[in-house]
């Protein structure tokens, strides 16, 4: 449980500090994470494409923008961030499980998978945009196509590791009223 409560804890401090100390110091377009949430580009008032996104990246003006998104708030904050809240969200996801007498038998890790598909998604969206960025890799159709498969990947992960989350104590908190597993 202690373990939990830290998670949490660090997940909470590190989602505060990226949104109101780290990622503003870069500019309204860091501060909106746009890359990580599939929207917009703030400064080019345009949805985010490839054309935008290509323009964004020429503009000189957001050379210090483009360093501040790939260290310090993609490497080692976002990856920091998205290692407490996977862990958070697996290690919250078992002993819920595990007290609902109906999911007791199920393996530990099945409750897992949608925590580690998360993490995954979200590591390999931070490296593709710190090698588009660092052009390591050139921004073409199919590198900006990957990019927005792996944030969609990753946004639907995390939704879908929440919902197991909020499932289960609801379960949990349900089991109270009505007992599971027992004959009525």
């Amino acid at each position: 449980m202690a373990k939990i409560v830290i998670l949490f804890a660090l997940t909470l401090a590190l989602n505060l500090a990226l949104k109101f100390f780290v990622a503003p110091r870069y500019g309204k377009d860091v501060a909106a994470r746009f890359l990580e949430h599939l929207k917009y580009i703030p400064s080019q008032n345009e949805a985010l494409s490839q054309a935008s996104l290509a323009r964004w990246l020429a503009d000189k003006t957001q050379s210090g923008a483009i360093r501040g998104y790939v260290f310090p708030v993609l490497f080692p904050l976002d990856f920091l961030f998205l290692i407490c809240l996977g862990l958070f969200l697996g290690f919250a996801s078992v002993p819920l499980a595990e007290r609902l007498e109906f999911l007791s038998s199920l393996p530990v890790w099945i409750w897992w998978m949608l925590p580690i598909c998360y993490m995954a998604f979200d590591i390999a969206e931070d490296i593709v945009i710190a090698a588009i960025f660092k052009s390591f890799v050139p921004l073409t159709a199919d590198s900006f196509r990957l990019l927005s498969s792996l944030t969609a990947i990753k946004i639907a992960s995390v939704k879908a590791a929440i919902a197991q989350v909020i499932l289960l104590g609801a379960l949990n908190l349900l089991s109270y009223f009505i007992p599971f597993g027992r004959p009525i």
